[in-house]
């Protein structure tokens, strides 16, 4: 049906959550406020239990938090070993040394998030399955950042001329067009052929203030609706913004390198 695209959504919550910085080792370790598109890609792999060709799958994501908290974590510092022979390891030669290092880390009070898969219906139904039961421990963020998911269910989302957004993603190329949401630069890919090395990409977070989009020609927070033209949204989740009622609004992104 014209208008209307068939999406897997799922709902999941934790106790605590951190998206660390790449390239941050030492010293005190901030997170993102909201997890990169390359965390979700590892994020689905987990629960998928292999890497898979992420292909014409795309991703838009609804997440909160409930604050931001710091704790101490213990980095382990591995070094090259001297090859020398030790009495204390029975005669081996000691390889590697290593050492603990306390660090102070940030992370997420009591994250949620409402994930939305659209792409192959194939590579869907295959992780339909994989999040009803999970390869690995279901995580969002840390190892040890457990997880639930509440709910996975289809959605029909629907093109309309009005909506908001709020607590997501953007792409960069509407910062011109908007007046609200903040730049972040964010791991969009991890390359595992060359060393693990992060693709950077710059994107507009909207936070709690939300994005607007009335549709109606005069609008509060858009210059222009004209980037917003046959916008996909979600009907079961509204607000109500100077007397309308408005639909939430999804951006969806992809993986593509």
């Amino acid at each position: 049906m014209a208008g209307i695209v068939d999406v897997l959504k799922i709902e999941m919550s934790a106790m605590t959550a951190s998206f660390r910085y790449p390239h941050v080792m030492i010293g005190r370790l901030p997170t993102f406020e909201m997890p990169p598109p390359a965390t979700i890609y590892g994020h689905l792999c987990g629960v998928w239990g292999e890497w898979f060709n992420p292909g014409d799958l795309e991703f838009s994501y609804v997440f909160t938090h409930g604050g931001i908290g710091e704790d101490v974590e213990l980095g382990h510092m591995i070094e090259f070993g001297s090859g020398r022979s030790e009495k204390t390891l029975g005669g081996l030669p000691k390889n590697m040394k290593g050492s603990l290092n306390p660090q102070r880390r940030q992370f997420l009070f009591r994250p949620r998030m409402t994930l939305y898969l659209k792409g192959d219906d194939k590579i869907l139904q295959r992780l339909e399955q994989a999040f009803k039961s999970p390869a690995f421990a279901y995580i969002l963020g840390r190892s040890q950042d457990l997880a639930t998911v509440h709910s996975i269910t289809w959605a029909r989302l629907k093109q309309a001329s009005g909506a908001f957004f709020a607590n997501t993603l953007l792409p960069w190329t509407l910062r011109q067009w908007v007046s609200v949401g903040r730049p972040v630069y964010m791991p969009k890919w991890i390359n595992y052929h060359k060393l693990r090395e992060p693709v950077f990409e710059r994107y507009l977070e909207i936070d709690d203030r939300p994005l607007r989009i009335f549709g109606e020609g005069v609008e509060e927070d858009v210059f222009s609706i004209e980037p917003f033209a046959n916008l996909l949204v979600d009907e079961s989740d509204t607000r109500t913004f100077l007397g309308r009622e408005l639909p939430r609004g999804v951006w969806f992104h992809s993986w593509g390198r």
